[in-house]
């Protein structure tokens, strides 16, 4: 990875884990960790799950922190630190499924946290993936998975033709399908198949409005947001079905500074509607 891509991963990941911070407080919250020993944070990314599982479940439990990325790694340690966790906090470098099959079976945690992880884009078969994590529950254990459910967000209000298009741009970008078993809103599903019981989905919505007010949520997208889906556009906008002046027009709302930014028009609002589905061994 070059200095320029660890750059824009580490803004990427500060700026995503800010952004949700108080909707990972809101669902960390709905797991009633109180006695629950032994988590796993898995794919931690920016360590946001991490440091709020600890800080749910007490200064008695251990969170185990797995992520692929060394680096990652490190900036979710810092972040525990910061937030005062550190203690409680183990890490992981490795693939998650070969970090899952060494202690299936075994019944190695209480309750396993999985945010924005199980999708296509890391798994050829997310069921498989749901269907390991469960294996490694103790009996009574706690499968969380959440998604911040990108593709249902409303980051353009006002221009929802266009955004649909863009999405499906994306989508493309990153070879999502856009139906089927492997599809990334399937969570509940592959829980039941998995075989686990009392399956609960609740969402979860971070909105911003003013933008003014939300630093968080400007950094949001402009960081993370903006970029993608310019990236999209550019690259699959054609394919996605949108003509020249759709494509224009996406590259004027989505580019700071410019005359027709969308940020700089007063009523500007951002819904992401969150999701978080449970299901116990």
């Amino acid at each position: 990875m070059t200095d320029v891509d660890e750059e824009r991963l580490v803004t990427y990941l500060k700026s995503n884990r800010a952004f949700f911070a108080p909707v990972i407080e809101r669902a960390v919250g709905l797991l009633g960790l109180d006695g629950r020993a032994r988590i796993l944070d898995a794919g931690t990314g920016g360590g946001g799950g991490l440091a709020a599982l600890a800080r749910a479940a007490g200064p008695e439990a251990r969170v185990l922190g797995v992520d692929r990325d060394a680096g990652v790694l490190e900036l979710a340690r810092s972040h525990a630190e910061s937030e005062g966790v550190a203690a409680q906090v183990t890490t992981e470098c490795g693939e998650l499924l070969d970090i899952l099959a060494a202690r299936a079976g075994q019944g190695a945690f209480d309750v396993i946290w999985a945010g924005d992880v199980v999708w296509p884009g890391n798994f050829d078969d997310p069921a498989a993936a749901v269907a390991l994590l469960a294996d490694t529950l103790a009996p009574g254990g706690l499968l969380a998975l959440f998604t911040s459910n990108y593709y249902q967000s409303m980051f353009l209000p006002g221009h929802s033709r266009l955004e649909r298009k863009l999405r499906t741009a994306s989508e493309l970008n990153w070879g999502i399908p856009g139906d089927g078993p492997t599809h990334y809103e399937r969570y509940p599903h592959w829980m039941i198949a998995a075989g686990l019981g009392d399956v609960q989905l609740h969402v979860l919505p971070r909105t911003a409005f003013p933008l003014d007010e939300d630093p968080a949520a400007r950094a949001y997208l402009e960081g993370v947001v903006w970029p993608e889906l310019l990236a999209a556009v550019r690259s699959r906008g054609a394919e996605a079905g949108m003509d020249d002046g759709e494509i224009a027009q996406a590259e004027a709302l989505l580019t700071p500074g410019g005359p027709g930014y969308v940020l700089d028009e007063p009523g500007h609002y951002l819904v992401h509607p969150a999701v978080l589905v449970t299901g116990r061994r």
